[in-house]
């Protein structure tokens, strides 16, 4: 009986106490805001760097490069068509516009996009974790499965399916002028139909939670496996260090195709398993809202503590930027091959970094 008391006590003190305060949460609302408007920015400037590079490496090579180049222009413009509302939420924050939310209505439509190139970028990562996964494990026969050519189709795919279900949703709405009678601006209202309702939860459900924790279980799955084989292949290096590098030289057992991976697929897999693991973290963040909502007894959009959960879904778009935009400097610290590159694309930025050779 005391139990549910205290119980009910904990949820009544959620529901009317204000954890966050307005004047607090101005404040910390300030600086995510900004935060973001940096990585926005940040992840312009490193994904057209990648993008250069990946050009300089030849983008029909292999099909991770091509796998690569299209994570590159996804995060590119996952960063560029955030960057109106981020700088536009700023100026209003910094300013006291007071007319921020015209910001929301201006920028529905490049969000919308957006979200294409995101959950974009979400996939083509989970197919570079499985393509990885299965080169450690069948290495001789996937290259000849998974071409450039299949790659590439995959790759638009991906972004096809997600650029059509947000078409759908555009479709669905519209923007209205009216004349506010307390500014007497005139001012767009973003109008949704019934259908469009329906969709964006449905959408929000499936591609934000379900689809998001299933990318989540399979990039994660995909890189134990990467690892343990890449351990095993560095252990069998070191046991035939000293033996010459031909193929009588190996005993049948190490003659397998997972022990053939070379040197440069080891590097490779490093590479996607950087790539993964920063994927993972990010993501795993970006579940902070519901995770609030399900956890925390008496929170929601309504109530007296949605500063909390207005400061989560801010949170949550912070690590979906810094995501889309740090990959770079994972890029030239793992890859040798990304640095040569970086190096022949940028060559005045070649006393910044060190090849080894």
């Amino acid at each position: 009986m005391d139990n549910n008391r205290s119980l009910v006590e904990i949820v009544f003190t959620l529901q009317t106490e204000q954890f966050i305060s307005n004047d607090d949460y101005g404040v910390i609302k300030k600086a995510l805001v900004f935060t973001q408007l940096f990585f926005s920015i940040l992840g312009v400037i490193t994904n057209a760097i990648n993008i250069r590079v990946f050009l300089k490496q030849g983008v029909t090579t292999s099909s991770t490069n091509i796998a690569f180049m299209g994570l590159s222009i996804f995060d590119f413009f996952s960063c560029f068509m955030t960057i109106p509302l981020q700088a536009c939420s700023f100026v209003d924050i910094i300013g006291d516009w007071r007319q921020g939310y015209i910001c929301e209505h201006y920028n529905a439509y490049p969000m919308i996009i957006y979200a294409a190139f995101y959950n974009s970028s979400i996939w083509t990562t989970v197919y570079l974790s499985i393509e990885k996964s299965l080169c450690v494990m069948i290495p001789l026969k996937i290259k000849l499965i998974l071409t450039p050519k299949v790659t590439f189709r995959i790759i638009m795919f991906i972004f096809i399916l997600f650029s059509a279900n947000r078409i759908l949703y555009m479709a669905s709405t519209r923007i209205s002028w009216h004349v506010d009678s307390k500014t007497n601006l005139t001012l767009p209202a973003f109008i949704e139909s019934p259908f469009a309702n329906r969709f964006i939860y449905y959408n929000s459900l499936i591609s934000t939670t379900i689809l998001s924790s299933v990318a989540i279980v399979i990039v994660t799955i995909a890189t134990i496996i990467m690892i343990n084989k890449l351990n095993t292949y560095q252990q069998w290096r070191k046991k035939n260090a000293t033996v010459a590098l031909t193929s009588s030289a190996s005993s049948p057992e190490n003659s397998s195709e997972t022990t053939r991976m070379s040197s440069k697929d080891a590097e490779m897999v490093k590479f996607v398993i950087t790539v993964t693991c920063i994927f993972v973290a990010c993501l795993t963040i970006s579940h902070i809202p519901a995770t609030v909502i399900l956890a925390i007894p008496g929170i929601s959009v309504s109530g007296s503590n949605r500063n909390i959960l207005s400061v989560s879904y801010y949170i949550r778009f912070l690590f979906i930027l810094i995501n889309s935009s740090i990959n770079f400097f994972f890029y030239i610290r793992v890859s040798t091959r990304y640095k040569t590159s970086f190096v022949e694309a940028f060559p005045s930025c070649s006393r910044m970094v060190s090849i080894s050779k």
